[in-house]
């Protein structure tokens, strides 16, 4: 039996029964009134399961939370059997705390069921305590009974979950009359059977926090009048009177935009009366229409006007409520940044305290670095050059000139050079014979002379 099956009948769905609806004898058991339990204990079970089963099924997929004995005696006749047994179901219901009556429900539908039987058997007045005595005394009024409303728990927080998920999602932020947020529900496929179980599931939803409701007196009756449906959860959900101006902002836009289409359509119909009065050469008659044309036309534009300052107005609302919620924001945001600043240390002494050490720590380093490469450098250079003596020693050959070490002039590195050292050096030069002029010759000797 699933909770979406249904049959086509005269382009409508209608609910499926189980397979062994059409079983005359099996039905013929179920409809009998229950014998004792003790008797036969797990034929009890499957019946009574089978009709809560059954009873959750179809109120679910005909969007009814709330019931009467009466109700389900009609639905689930066979040709002209009643079940007997529903009684008896709706009492095991009620003791498994899956139903509820609809007078409890409404008198306090926040209360859980601790709460509530405390309430029905302390806080309930005394008239109420006497009728139960005197029908626990006199014959119960079984018609009055079989007319006692009932709420299904579990289908009235299914259809909650339903208008939960696609309407208030859908249309958040918006105050909305009772008749235009049943007009959603239909819109959405949200199937609920009638206005009165519209109702309990809004009071649901109103005691879960979901939505705001404004109640007034109809004919004697308290009704619901305005729902609202907050932007986000958390907002405050009690109609304030910028909510009612807004709302009366709201429907007078659409007032003016049903009157605008109207007389649209009006000139239009005179359009095509003065265009057949012309045709039938009946000029007044045109004119006369065309006159009513102009006054529509006027009449559509004082229309239009107060309909795009409506419009503005409430533009400047929405931008307004939206320019507080980014002033909130920035509120937040600054305040938090300054904590996390206050936290952290993080200010500008501090930062360039900061940066000042690791300027000088750096400077060190470098120092450090530098004065390490000198010695290493100076070090290797005086190693090299004694390798170099030892083996020229081992290899017999003279030692060569030993240059004086690197000055620095104007920052500029270079080699002082001494004329001893200058002419050892040209003398270990080798020139091939007739490559050297006579005045070259003469001015070694001249050299070496001084």
């Amino acid at each position: 039996m699933s909770l979406a099956s249904g049959e086509k009948e005269n382009g409508k769905v209608q609910f499926s029964f189980p397979a062994s609806w059409k079983d005359n004898a099996l039905m013929q058991v179920q409809f009998a009134m229950f014998r004792s339990r003790h008797l036969d204990t797990e034929d009890y079970d499957a019946k009574m399961k089978f009709w809560q089963d059954l009873i959750a099924q179809y109120l679910k997929f005909s969007g009814r939370p709330i019931f009467s004995l009466r109700d389900l005696q009609l639905q689930f006749m066979r040709g002209d059997q009643l079940p007997a047994c529903l009684d008896t179901v709706i009492s095991e219901m009620q003791q498994r705390k899956q139903i509820r009556s609809r007078s409890e429900f409404e008198h306090d539908p926040a209360n859980s069921w601790g709460g509530w039987l405390v309430n029905s058997l302390v806080k309930r007045p005394l008239s109420w305590s006497w009728s139960k005595i005197k029908h626990s005394v006199v014959a119960e009024d079984l018609e009055a009974s079989s007319l006692v409303e009932w709420i299904h728990l579990d289908v009235l927080n299914n259809i909650c979950e339903l208008i939960t998920e696609k309407v208030l999602r859908e249309n958040s932020g918006k105050l909305l009359h009772f008749d235009a947020f049943k007009s959603l529900c239909k819109s959405q496929e949200v199937r609920i059977y009638s206005d009165k179980d519209l109702c309990v599931c809004l009071l649901a939803l109103n005691v879960r926090q979901i939505v705001g409701l404004e109640f007034q007196i109809e004919k004697g009756l308290r009704q619901i009048h305005l729902v609202k449906i907050p932007k986000k959860q958390g907002d405050d959900l009690n109609i304030s009177q910028e909510d009612h101006a807004v709302h009366n902002l709201q429907n007078t836009q659409a007032q003016l935009l049903k009157q605008l289409e109207d007389l649209e359509e009006e000139i239009k119909l005179n359009d095509d009366k003065a265009r057949q009065y012309l045709k039938e050469n009946k000029r007044q008659m045109a004119k006369s229409y065309l006159r009513k044309r102009h006054l529509l036309e006027k009449n559509h534009e004082r229309r239009s006007i107060a309909l795009h300052n409506i419009e503005s107005l409430l533009s400047s609302v929405d931008e307004a409520q939206n320019s507080g919620v980014v002033l909130d924001a920035y509120k937040i945001g600054s305040n938090t940044l300054k904590k996390v600043l206050s936290d952290s240390g993080l200010k500008y002494d501090n930062v360039d305290e900061v940066l000042a050490d690791v300027r000088d720590t750096l400077d060190q380093h470098r120092e450090v670095q530098d004065v390490m490469s000198n010695s290493v450098v100076e070090d290797v250079s005086q190693e090299e050059d004694q390798l170099e003596k030892e083996l020229r020693e081992l290899c017999g050959e003279s030692s060569p000139a030993v240059f004086s070490p690197l000055i620095k002039n104007n920052g500029k590195a270079e080699v002082v050079i001494t004329d001893e050292e200058m002419i050892s050096m040209l003398q270990d030069l080798e020139v091939e014979d007739g490559t050297v002029s006579q005045s070259s010759t003469r001015t070694v000797k001249a050299v070496q002379g001084l």
